[in-house]
């Protein structure tokens, strides 16, 4: 067993080593235990402390051999390339920045680890963390980093929890407009479209629509919405005013608080229809199923902003489709072939909306669900 892996046991052998010298040095043969000043506290006698530090060494090398025996010649060689190759890179697995420090400057000083008990002679570690670490290298599962929150500002309200994140298997996409809704249904297990539909609204006219003409609307719109286990749009703009030269057009004020209006409804009764009833009165608030997405992030992650213009979504959609059915991407959503047909037999109008909801769909599972590093990592470079 290499010197360097017993380092509390090397104490032991010079905490020994010290007392057998002081005993040479006084004479064992002329000073006897009881002779000493000591003697009166037995705890204190030179044999009980030779016989205190034999025990401890004796522990000690045990409890090295044991951290060795607990795995196979080739999970350690592993464990000792991960520690030897790349110090910088420790963090990625089950270990504190703290520790991840201590175990460079350890080897940067001492060498290469040789074996595995050498790494409780690091400042910082103990057998727990020690094993925590090992296990994790050991299942190749390294520490996952969230590479969404480098993007600045909010990009989701509320916030995605890690819970949910980790239970959802289903997504819907709702993207609504004034005169239309659109919805993508996402399995999460496959990365699979299950849905993509449009669904124009039809307004009476020359009637003038009621608070209550709304609410039917929307009614009938949720009730046809597949359920999901996270429901996301687009977050809708804090004003009504018009944009342009005429921010106080009266047409288009009214034209937007009735879409604000319907957004509100259909966003209560998705959140309704999930409500548990047998919550305690003294609940404040509900959960929230329904979450809303930064505007902007799919014009900045498939670049169909050009300055502060959307440009249409149909040739974007159309290169993605294409893509898919290439197989050209890794983590890439898959499109059933129906899917594909239906959008190309519509309208440019419908294909627009069905354009942005997919994306609004897509940016959300990249960014908040999967994490896909490549997706962040490009809105990162684009904001720059």
């Amino acid at each position: 067993m290499p010197a360097t892996s017993h380092c509390v046991a090397l104490e032991a052998i010079r905490d020994v080593a010290a007392l057998t010298a002081a005993d040479i040095v006084c004479g064992l043969g002329e000073r006897s235990c009881a002779d000493s000043a000591r003697a009166a506290d037995p705890p204190f006698c030179r044999e009980h402390e030779i016989t205190r530090v034999r025990w401890r060494l004796s522990a000690e090398f045990k409890r090295f051999y044991s951290v060795e025996q607990n795995y196979s010649e080739i999970e350690q060689e592993k464990i000792l390339e991960v520690l030897n190759e790349d110090q910088s890179g420790l963090d990625r697995y089950d270990i504190t920045k703290a520790r991840a420090k201590n175990v460079a400057e350890w080897v940067k000083k001492n060498g290469q680890i040789k074996a595995l008990a050498d790494i409780e002679c690091i400042e910082g570690f103990t057998e727990r963390n020690t094993k925590k670490l090992f296990k994790s290298i050991l299942e190749d599962k390294p520490k996952t980093q969230n590479l969404s929150k480098k993007i600045r500002g909010q990009i989701l309200q509320p916030n995605l929890s890690e819970s949910v994140r980790q239970c959802c298997q289903s997504v819907l996409a709702v993207y609504i407009t004034a005169s239309s809704v659109c919805w993508v249904f996402i399995n999460r297990s496959n990365y699979e479209l299950q849905q993509w539909v449009y669904h124009g609204i039809d307004y009476p006219e020359g009637k003038k629509m009621q608070i209550t003409d709304i609410l039917n609307i929307a009614w009938k719109i949720t009730n046809i919405l597949p359920r999901a286990d996270i429901y996301v749009t687009k977050a809708e703009a804090t004003t009504l005013r018009a944009s342009g030269n005429d921010p106080g057009n009266a047409k288009v004020l009214a034209v937007n608080l009735q879409k604000a209006q319907l957004v509100a409804m259909i966003v209560a009764l998705i959140n309704a229809r999930h409500l548990d009833w047998n919550v305690s009165e003294d609940e404040t608030k509900i959960s929230q199923k329904v979450y809303f997405l930064r505007p902007t992030l799919p014009f900045r992650l498939y670049g169909t902003l050009v300055g502060n213009e959307r440009v249409s979504t149909e040739q974007t959609i159309e290169n993605l489709l294409q893509e898919v059915s290439r197989n050209e991407a890794k983590n890439q959503v898959k499109v059933p072939e129906h899917l594909c047909t239906m959008f190309r037999q519509q309208k440019d109008l419908q294909k627009d909306m069905l354009g942005h909801c997919l994306l609004m769909a897509l940016t959300f599972m990249d960014i908040c669900v999967y994490r896909n590093s490549d997706s962040i990592n490009k809105l990162l470079k684009r904001s720059e």
